[in-house]
């Protein structure tokens, strides 16, 4: 007999008739296979993209172009908008003015001081030169000098009156350099140009309008925390809507919300299936990237905010769009599993970390056997066994076992009598997963 798991998986079920004497009732058994055993926690969210430009100008003025639009591509570096020159532009050229009348009055300033040194010189040269004079009538020799003190203590005051006047000039010099400098950095400020490369999601604004004078900012896309990573990666820098935004459409993210319960099962690195409802057939493959440390609490209810980040961008898929995330929290590939129903799972041994656990084995006449074994992971709708049993054995499906989670009630239809002989059985909700052909 075959039956249809709540996920779509058939898992073979052996009715067994019971041995003579007994009352007539019906066995339900499922083989042990060889397969691959997921457990998974499962939350929706929105794509959206790891990493958003909010372009702003860093100066005030009046918008004079827009150079993009919305949907359009553009690379690093691109002009997107500019705002009006004029007033930049004229500070541009008297800045400029300034700085060349500052350097004159350096040279002016230069030339005084050879001056004042040359001076300087020819009063101490004139100063150590001696002149000898005889009287005629006398004969009385008399020795002078051609200077005087006064005339070389002149010529000093001069070379350092005409020092003074360089460094001033030099001082008004570098202020008036300071000036052009900002001034062309603020003539450079009325061109706007893109930061990252990618594509326009918003044009806030028109030709006329005033900039508000804030500078840009960027923010990567994760919104998880800083367990693992903020953004929306990680981290924000942005501080409201720019004039132009622009997303990297290359990488993007879903920001999800877990179940409180979920949450601690969630670790960075783990890997992801994502689908997107509006587009269907469409997957992706993931991984969790951030988790926020601080819960949401929302009616009452409290979940955590995780960041699960696409592989690679499937086509057809828009920002913004609905997106659901599986998020695979333990597997195992290639391992003996039987039905989660079919398995009693006991205690976990704290020094080994080994999960024991119950099967019922039921032999070709009919037997029951209960068969210790060891647990392995426990997934959405099967678990792996470790050992106690091999291929091809057959395990009674028991209608009240559950491995540590609320079970719920399947209707399987299509059987004659509207399900089972005997009535359905209590199952973990999800359906089977992983199952490859019970016998």
């Amino acid at each position: 007999m075959l039956a249809l798991t709540g996920g779509g998986t058939w898992i073979a079920l052996h009715p067994t008739s019971a041995s003579a004497g007994s009352s007539a009732t019906t066995v339900r058994t499922a083989t042990v296979a060889t397969g691959d055993v997921k457990a998974t926690i499962s939350a929706s969210g929105n794509l959206a993209a790891a990493t958003v430009a909010n372009e702003k100008f860093s100066t005030s003025g009046t918008i004079a172009t827009i150079a993009v639009s919305v949907g359009q591509v553009v690379t690093a570096g691109q002009v997107l908008a500019t705002l009006d020159t004029t007033s930049a532009q004229n500070a541009v050229t008297q800045a400029e003015a300034a700085v060349s009348t500052a350097e004159q009055q350096r040279t002016t300033a230069n030339l005084q001081l050879t001056a004042a040194k040359q001076s300087l010189a020819e009063a101490q040269t004139a100063l150590a030169t001696t002149v000898t004079t005889t009287d005629p009538v006398t004969k009385a020799v008399t020795t002078s000098t051609k200077g005087s003190e006064s005339q070389v203590t002149s010529a000093k005051a001069q070379v350092s009156s005409a020092t003074g006047q360089i460094d001033q000039a030099n001082a008004q010099v570098t202020s008036a350099e300071a000036t052009l400098a900002s001034a062309k950095a603020a003539l450079a400020a009325t061109t706007l140009t893109a930061s990252i490369p990618g594509t326009v999601t918003a044009v806030n604004g028109a030709v006329g309008d005033a900039s508000g004078g804030s500078s840009a900012g960027s923010s990567s896309g994760s919104t998880g925390g800083s367990a693992g990573g903020t953004s929306s990666s990680a981290s924000s820098s942005s501080s409201g809507s720019g004039l132009i935004t622009i997303a990297d459409l290359s990488t993007m993210t879903v920001s999800a919300a877990f179940a409180e319960a979920d949450a601690a099962q969630l670790s960075v690195g783990q890997v992801a299936d994502v689908t997107f409802p509006a587009v269907p057939g469409v997957t992706a493959t993931a991984k969790v990237t951030a988790i926020s440390p601080t819960g949401v609490t929302t009616n009452n209810v409290v979940t955590y905010p995780a960041t699960i980040t696409l592989d690679s961008v499937p086509a057809k898929v828009r920002l913004g769009q609905t997106a659901d995330v599986s998020v695979t929290t333990a597997s195992a590939s290639g391992v003996l599993y039987l039905p989660s129903q079919a398995v009693t799972v006991g205690a976990t041994d704290a020094a080994s970390g080994t999960t024991s656990g119950t099967v019922t084995l039921v032999g070709t006449d009919g037997s029951r056997t209960v068969t210790q074994v060891v647990v392995g992971v426990q997934g959405d709708s099967t678990t792996q066994i470790v050992s106690g049993v091999k291929t091809g054995d057959k395990a009674l499906i028991s209608l009240d076992t559950a491995i540590g989670t609320t079970t719920s009630t399947t209707t399987l239809g299509g059987f004659p009598g509207g399900g089972f002989p005997g009535g359905g059985f209590s199952g973990r909700t999800g359906g089977f997963s992983g199952a490859r052909g019970n016998g």
